[in-house]
Parts: C-alpha cells; sequence; structure tokens
C-alpha cells in the first residue's frame, strides 16, 4: 500500500466513527485545504453537443477526471480540452465568470465547503452522487405487490437457481476484491471507477459480512454488506471478472433479496443500496427505485457539480432532456428536466414525464417545454410545469422561478 492510499485509509476510517455533523464538516474542510494549497484545475472543453449537432463550448473546474463526467455528457463524441491552469480557489469565481461569458456551459466539482462559501450564486447544486435507501419491508409479498416488473425480476433469479451463500473463510475477501469487487467497478465506471482499498474493505466487513451469489455450485457474484445503527450499508459488490452476464440472470436481485434478509435478522429498519449517478434516466437508479427505495443524500459526504450558464439555449434543453439532473432544493433534492415538443405541451405529455421520471424522494421536479404548456394542464402537486421561455436569462436556477402552472 503507498502512503497516499495508506493516509486515504485512515482519514476514512476516522471520518468513519465521528458524529455525522462533525463529519459532514471535517471531510469538505480537507478538501478545500488541498485546493487552497495547489490551486483548482482548469479547463475548456469544444465539440459538437448531443441533440444540436453545433459547435458548443464548457468550462470544467475541478480534478480531473471526475470534473468532466456532466461534461463529457453534453457532447456527441469526445470534446478537444484546452488546459487554462491552477487557479487559486480566492480567484476562482472571478476566472469562471470571466471565462463564462464565451461558454455554454461552466460546470465546478467542489467540496461541499467551498460550494456554500464561494460557488453558490446562481448556480444549481448537484450532488455528485445520491444514496438510495429502503424501508425493510415486512415480507417480499407486501413489496412486489402491484410490481410487476420487480415481480418478473425475482422470477429470473429463481428460474436461474440462483442462490447466496454466506462467507466463513478468511481469504474469501481477496478473492471477492481482486476477481470481483476491482474488475466489476472498473468495467462500469471506466475512467470514473472508485474503489475501496482492501484494508478498507476488512474494516467495513468487521461488523458485516460477505456473501455469493451461487449458480450450479458456482460463485458468479458477491457483496459485503455492514449494519451501522439501524441501516445495513451495501458496501461493495462484484460480479466474476466484472462480467455483465451475472446481472442478466438476475445476481443483482439476489444480492438486494439477501440483503433484506441481512437487515431483518441484524434487528435493522433500513438499507442502504449506496450511490447512484444524479441522473433519473440513469439505468442503477431506476433499478433500485423500482424496490421502492428513494433517493437521500449521501451518508458520507461527496462533491457537487456547480454548474452554471448565462443563457439557457437550446444546447443545454437536449441536455437536460437526456440528463435530468437532481439537484439541491433548499434543503431538499429535486429534479429538472425538459420535454421536447413542437408546440405547448399537454396534460398527458406532462403525466407521461413524471411516470417515466419520478423517484421517491424528490422534493418537486421541474419539467420544462420550450413553447410552453396548454391551458389547463394540471400538473400533480410535486410538480412544476415551467414555460422555458420564462427562463432564458436570470442564470441556472431560473426556472425555479419561472411561472410554473
Amino acid at each position: 500500500m503507498s502512503a497516499r492510499e495508506w493516509i486515504r485509509d485512515a482519514t476514512w476510517r476516522i471520518l468513519d466513527v465521528m458524529p455525522s455533523q462533525a463529519r459532514a464538516w471535517i471531510s469538505p474542510a480537507l478538501s478545500c485545504s488541498k485546493d487552497l494549497a495547489v490551486g483548482v484545475p482548469l479547463s475548456i472543453l469544444r465539440g459538437f453537443a448531443r441533440g444540436t449537432g453545433k459547435f458548443h463550448t464548457v468550462v470544467v473546474a475541478g480534478s480531473e477526471p471526475w470534473a468532466s463526467y456532466l461534461a463529457q455528457r453534453f457532447f456527441a463524441t469526445p470534446p478537444q480540452r484546452e488546459w487554462v491552469g491552477k487557479v487559486r480557489l480566492s480567484t476562482l469565481p472571478h476566472a469562471l465568470q470571466r471565462l463564462s461569458v464565451s461558454a455554454n456551459l461552466v460546470i465546478t466539482r467542489a467540496d461541499e465547503l467551498t460550494a456554500r462559501l464561494l460557488l453558490t450564486g446562481g448556480c444549481l447544486a448537484v450532488p455528485e452522487w445520491v444514496d438510495l435507501l429502503m424501508t425493510v419491508p415486512d415480507d417480499f409479498e407486501t413489496l412486489t405487490r402491484g410490481n410487476h416488473s420487480l415481480k418478473s425480476d425475482l422470477k429470473t433469479a429463481q428460474r436461474n437457481g440462483l442462490i447466496c451463500q454466506v462467507s466463513h473463510s478468511a481469504g474469501d475477501l481477496d478473492t471477492f476484491y481482486h476477481v470481483f469487487y476491482v474488475p466489476f467497478v472498473r468495467k462500469r465506471h471506466g475512467a470514473y471507477a472508485y474503489t475501496w482499498s482492501l484494508g478498507m474493505l476488512r474494516y467495513y466487513l468487521r461488523r458485516g459480512v460477505l456473501f455469493w451469489v451461487m449458480q450450479e455450485g458456482q460463485r458468479i457474484a458477491g457483496a459485503v454488506l455492514r449494519a451501522r445503527g439501524t441501516v445495513v450499508q451495501t458496501v461493495a459488490m462484484g460480479t466474476i471478472n466484472g462480467d455483465y452476464a451475472p446481472v442478466r440472470l438476475g445476481a443483482t436481485t439476489a444480492i438486494y433479496c439477501h440483503a433484506i434478509e441481512y437487515a431483518r435478522t441484524s434487528g435493522c429498519t433500513a438499507i442502504n443500496f449506496g450511490g447512484s449517478r444524479p441522473i433519473l434516466t440513469d439505468g442503477a437508479l431506476r433499478f433500485k427505485t423500482k424496490w421502492g427505495m428513494r433517493l437521500v443524500e449521501q451518508s458520507r459526504p461527496c462533491y457537487d457539480f456547480l454548474i452554471r450558464w448565462e443563457k439557457l439555449d437550446d444546447s443545454i434543453l437536449a441536455f437536460l432532456s437526456q440528463t435530468p439532473l437532481v439537484f439541491r432544493d433548499r434543503g431538499q433534492l429535486s429534479a429538472v428536466a425538459y420535454v421536447p415538443g413542437d408546440g405547448p405541451l399537454a396534460q398527458q405529455q406532462a403525466a407521461g414525464a413524471y411516470r417515466a421520471l419520478w423517484a421517491p424522494g424528490l422534493h418537486r421536479l421541474y419539467l420544462m417545454s420550450g413553447m410552453g404548456w396548454q391551458p389547463g394542464s394540471t400538473p400533480s402537486p410535486d410538480t412544476h410545469l415551467v414555460d422555458a421561455r420564462s427562463a432564458l436569462t436570470g442564470g441556472a436556477r431560473a426556472f425555479l422561478t419561472g411561472s410554473p402552472k
């Protein structure tokens, strides 16, 4: 283990035993101090945007490759990158303001402390990850009642003969880490992959369990869970060699079922199934919400993407159509999506977008139309219908007050 990894692990162990309020301030303070010492990387991306096919510009601030995650989703093909340099934290707001004049979008990846102190004005604060939390159900019949998709998933796992088996071997964690967990995360997230160290998994396993998903006596997937207070946390999951085939067989479903049983036997009332991207169309997020999980703030401190634009143009509307974002909305989590159409949209289009995008745990869903909404369109109480024309200027948060219907 390198010195850097040792320091990282030691930091996480200290944070793990701290009260949540202290953890919420100390971890961002450590990240902020790093930016104060070495500066914030700043670059300009140029390329053809998805949905419009036009050449556009995005300014990105923060450590790479993570800072460019949302920016890469903005472009249809890999953009050209112009490296600006590292900017002192104290001068970063001015530099971003200057560059935003010629950019369609500005994205800053910042720790929560930096976001609160320096960069929140006019920005849309999108958490880098959101957690999915489930209240432990009384039984599986209650969980699946009226949920035909979930019933189908459970039948798939049963039909393929998947069972879960708790590990009692000290050496199994090494196998899980190198053969299952690390390959799975890297294949799934590519350049944006983040993995716990083997030492951290050993630390979490002291109050947890490692189990395997078995098919015909062969290990095809596995997971590490731990109980913390009244909540079970899924620490790590993986498939053999990181392959996707076990997922199609129902391995993830089997893991979730075992997590529910483990929570019951541990006397826990909820399960935190870990982080998902803050995008309502993300496949992992949609799969988790199908189980009745709700979006919550991450249990450990995370970074925010601070998004700003000077004018709400076609490229940003196309981006919000394909990448509907969860964001921080006055202490709660809300989401915004653009619903395309050739004219004013009707009630049925609002209802369809709601059914496709709504996720439990959201405070409000903002649905934007480029040509407004037809008279009489009545959204559900937790939805606001916004005419995008009323939010063309005024910054990235203008739609929050943009004449909801």
